[in-house]
């Protein structure tokens, strides 16, 4: 069985400041994010991480560094994490990538942690449910907060969706919405 933990990556200075970050605008985690990302890799100690992968994006990787840190694990740059690419790439082509990952993914067993971004998330959980109206209705519904954690397995050829956007581990003064 594969347990896979997709984490959104904690906030970043653009997100303390209310911008839209995509692929062009990429900045360091904010002070709140720091606190965010040691809180998420704390909340994982009981987990037996097998791999790590994150965006190469700096939120996303500073985020998966914390965990690598606490695990003792590399952390393997995957390109398709990526934020979409506002005004550069489709959406066709933006879901095309994540579900390509989600894909490759499955030759894994044990427990993965992925780092990613509020999109490319989305992506993911829509795509698992393997139905576009399913879907469809986890995209547009569900929400991705900075240093979120969505759990899904895979196991006989299905996706299972067990948690989404759980913020527990952080205090309320800690979670941001951007």
């Amino acid at each position: 069985m594969l347990k896979l933990i997709l984490i959104r990556h904690a906030e970043s200075l653009a997100n303390a400041q209310g911008i839209t970050q995509g692929q062009k605008i990429d900045t360091f985690l904010s002070e709140r994010g720091k606190i965010q990302a040691r809180k998420t890799a704390e909340s994982l100690k009981k987990e037996k991480i097998e791999v790590i992968f994150s965006s190469d994006l700096k939120r996303a990787l500073a985020t998966a560094e914390e965990i690598s840190r606490l695990f003792g694990k590399d952390i393997i740059l995957d390109k398709r994490l990526r934020e979409k690419d506002h005004g550069n790439e489709a959406n066709d082509e933006f879901v095309k990538r994540c579900k390509e990952f989600l894909e490759d993914i499955k030759k894994y067993s044990g427990t993965v942690v992925v780092v990613g971004h509020g999109g490319s998330n989305k992506n993911i959980l829509a795509t698992s449910t393997g139905n576009r109206l399913e879907g469809s209705r986890i995209f547009n519904s569900s929400e991705q907060y900075n240093a979120c954690v969505n759990k899904i397995s895979y196991e006989n050829k299905k996706w299972t969706i067990n948690s989404i956007n759980d913020v527990s581990h952080l205090d309320l003064k800690e979670i941001t919405k951007k």
